[in-house]
């Protein structure tokens, strides 16, 4: 079997420019529409993790989300370019810890911390369509 190939210290970067669909306009926020969006920013880092993940876990196997936390510091004009750099904390047996950094031209935005878990690929989706069933039970 593949072995996890993440080590603590492991970090990847994403970086995007700003486009008028980042912004908070998108989530109905009219009067601020210029402004970089929480939602937005957080794909950004969900992405970064996933990229950093990448080949690094057993073949079969998925990461998923468990947990993030995420303080959004300061506002991102549309137009300006935000880098996102996920690093690897710890790993804790099939749990992978990651530090999120996230900054704009002018200095840091926004930092997180993210728990994500390595999972069976063909078990999470079965599940997935096991708890869909009791919809359709529900349903007839």
């Amino acid at each position: 079997m593949q072995e996890i190939t993440l080590k603590p210290g492991m970090e990847h970067m994403i970086q995007k420019k700003v486009a008028y669909e980042d912004t908070t306009v998108s989530f109905g926020r009219a009067g601020i529409e210029t402004l970089f969006s929480t939602p937005a920013l957080v794909t950004m880092m969900i992405e970064a993790c996933v990229d950093l993940v990448g080949d690094n876990v057993p073949d079969g196997t998925v990461t998923v989300a468990r947990g993030l936390q995420v303080t959004h510091e300061k506002p991102t004009l549309q137009g300006m370019t935000v880098t996102v750099k996920a690093m690897v904390d710890r790993l804790e047996g099939n749990v992978i810890y990651f530090d999120l950094v996230c900054m704009d031209e002018v200095g840091q935005i926004a930092k997180g911390r993210m728990e994500r878990h390595i999972v069976n690929k063909d078990a999470l989706i079965k599940r997935a369509h096991n708890r869909a069933e009791v919809l359709e039970d529900i349903n007839r």
